[in-house]
């Protein structure tokens, strides 16, 4: 990661702009340059930056890119032509989204465990709050390769003079996974039935309870097993099967006591927004651009409980590209309820899909339908399905529900169809998938290293 000029507060980085969650923020006026923090002031700088380097482009992006929606609008269109008919601009807001905040986050992190609001806890707090950043930082860098894959990711050292290097998925993945472990002892040395030593975001808290050790564990555990899927899946017509068995490992771990039900497929860490103060940040997809395509509108099963969430709106066109008539209800800017209706994180519902995925690379199609008729029968409230017989009828089936549960929580259809291979001139040609033809469609798979990493690269972005 290139070096970022950085200020120091208590000799932790500061980041310029970064919103605060409530109700643990800090009241800045308090805040005095040089003199010492608490350890609940630097977390909440840390957790602001990491929401703040989410933003909206995280779940809107992977959405767009796998033409299930559009952000049409008339006074900026390269929200459209960059995805559709063009690859993103490097030196623009859509080629340069999804990188640079999450690397001021991990900083942060890893600068607030060298700080004596730290290095003064006790050894169980130390631990517990070390597998906290350490969770959410490996998060992060999966965050980043989502939407940038073979196009690498940048593993961050601990020492911010060093320009460390980008690394093909092959790379990252395993140090991704040695983070998330490490962490995950941290969570073993504090204990269980421990709780963090300081006030998590309230969004940590509305479906589970975040600042106990435990769930933080099971998380960990989630995030390992999306990680380990990842990289069994590289190859998708021949799996890394040691990857795979890993990844259904720790998903069972994620998974462990949990009884399936509607409550419990919504257990995980999520965002909450407010346009109150002192936060002042709505949720970032109120947008009357923020539309369906026609494909995704006409796709769904009509019986499917997920039709709830397909409101009608105003259809609107932009450079040849026509949304459907439709929205996803939480984006209605009339509905002032949705400025502080809050975003997932990570939920149990996407640990079920990812066991599913690990399943099928395993052979395991019965375990692998169980895991699928979760989702498909509680959020979709349809019948479950009988046991596959091939693998390619299961991969359809976890690429249905991801895309039907997940709209606009992230870019888990995308990285589905990107693992399969299916992101081709045929899904995209599908009607009413918003292309305008063979020879416009720049078929976008994945987001650029962003311009200015490249030039402190002196231009050098070839993984590793």
């Amino acid at each position: 990661m290139r070096k970022h000029t950085i200020a120091l507060v208590g000799g932790l980085v500061v980041l310029a702009g970064a919103c605060k969650d409530n109700p643990a923020a800090p009241s800045t006026d308090r805040v005095v340059a040089g003199s010492p923090q608490t350890l609940q002031t630097l977390i909440t700088g840390v957790v602001a930056a990491d929401r703040s380097a989410v933003g909206g482009s995280y779940y809107t992006y992977g959405n767009i890119m796998g033409r299930n929606t559009l952000v049409v609008s008339p006074n900026d269109p390269r929200i459209t032509t960059e995805f559709f008919q063009t690859q993103p601009d490097p030196s623009d807001f859509v080629g340069g989204a999804q990188w640079n905040g999450y690397y001021q986050a991990i900083r942060a992190g890893q600068q607030l465990r060298k700080d004596n609001a730290f290095t003064s806890l006790s050894a169980t707090d130390q631990a517990a709050t070390a597998g906290f950043l350490q969770t959410l930082a490996a998060k992060d860098y999966l965050n980043v390769l989502d939407f940038h894959d073979t196009n690498g990711i940048v593993i961050q050292g601990a020492d911010p003079t060093v320009q460390d290097p980008i690394l093909k998925p092959e790379n990252a993945l395993p140090k991704i996974i040695a983070l998330l472990d490490s962490a995950y002892a941290n969570f073993n040395t504090a204990g269980a039935s421990s709780t963090v030593p300081f006030d998590v975001p309230s969004g940590y808290t509305l479906f589970g309870d975040y600042s106990q050790v435990g769930n933080l564990m099971a998380y960990n555990r989630g995030l390992k097993g999306e990680a380990e899927v990842y990289l069994a899946l590289l190859n998708p017509s021949s799996p890394d099967l040691t990857a795979a068995a890993a990844a259904k490992t720790a998903l069972d771990a994620a998974l462990a006591g949990v009884t399936p039900s509607a409550a419990s497929l919504k257990q995980g860490p999520y965002y909450e927004y407010t346009q109150d103060t002192p936060d002042n940040f709505g949720n970032p997809l109120v947008d009357v651009n923020n539309l369906l395509t026609v494909n995704f509108v006409n796709s769904i099963d009509p019986a499917d409980k997920r039709n709830a969430k397909i409101i009608p709106a105003t259809a609107l066109t932009s450079q040849a590209y026509t949304s459907a008539p439709n929205r996803i209800a939480v984006t209605e800017p009339t509905n002032t309820a949705n400025l502080k209706a809050p975003l997932p994180i990570r939920r149990n519902a996407e640990w079920y899909l990812l066991r599913a995925q690990a399943e099928i690379a395993l052979g395991d199609l019965a375990a692998a339908t169980a895991d699928i008729n979760v989702v498909h029968t509680i959020e979709g409230g349809l019948p479950a399905y009988s046991t596959f017989t091939s693998a390619s009828a299961a991969i359809q089936a976890v690429l249905y529900e991801y895309r039907y549960s997940f709209i606009l929580e992230g870019p888990q259809y995308l990285v589905a169809l990107r693992q399969y291979g299916l992101l081709d001139q045929n899904y995209v040609s599908q009607p009413g998938i918003p292309t305008p033809g063979p020879t416009k469609d720049a078929l976008v798979q994945r987001l650029p290293i962003p311009q200015n990493e490249a030039n402190a690269r002196g231009g050098n972005v070839q993984p590793q």
